[in-house]
């Protein structure tokens, strides 16, 4: 399906093309081809809130070594625009990937205030799990994510992780 998306968008020389194209690339894992479109985006306008945001996109992605660079731009996103809770999110995410996880709990509860999504509650799960939060503290916002989105793939991936430890737990069971 991204080789069929690419397809579709490959071509285009709009701002919103090439953006899609940065974040399918990424999907495929080539950065190199994400930065080469990235180059082409400052190119045609180095201010504009896509060209700034698959930036920030592409600073996640390299890890570490980039995630301060995307809290920068962030900041000045959220500064500029104002907070929404995609920009939280990603905010949150490029916290975290920096390894600034109170930071990134500040900023997905910001998320909640403004409106509570499956995107914050999964990342406050997240958050948390790095955290070394117990599960006293995670297991609320799970079954929380679990009623309200079970058709999300982050629930569905965990029934299936949760269904598949209770059959092998059931080979491993002791009876007395």
């Amino acid at each position: 399906m991204t080789k069929e998306a690419l397809q579709c968008v490959h071509l285009g020389t709009s701002m919103e093309h090439l953006a899609i194209t940065v974040q399918i690339y990424l999907r495929m894992d080539r950065l190199d081809l994400a930065k080469q479109t990235l180059e082409t985006m400052k190119q045609a306008d180095e201010e504009a809130v896509l060209t700034q945001l698959a930036s920030v996109y592409i600073h996640v992605y390299s890890g570490r070594s980039g995630a301060l660079d995307a809290v920068h731009l962030m900041s000045s996103l959220s500064e500029q625009y104002g907070a929404s809770t995609m920009l939280l999110n990603l905010m949150a995410v490029a916290q975290m990937t920096a390894g600034q996880y109170a930071e990134a709990e500040n900023s997905l509860n910001d998320a909640v205030a403004e409106g509570e999504d499956v995107d914050t509650l999964v990342n406050m799960i997240v958050c948390y799990q790095q955290q070394g939060k117990t599960m006293s503290v995670i297991a609320p916002v799970i079954e929380k994510v679990k009623a309200a989105y079970p058709s999300h793939p982050f629930v569905q991936g965990l029934l299936r992780v949760e269904g598949a430890f209770e059959r092998e737990s059931l080979k491993y069971k002791v009876t007395a």
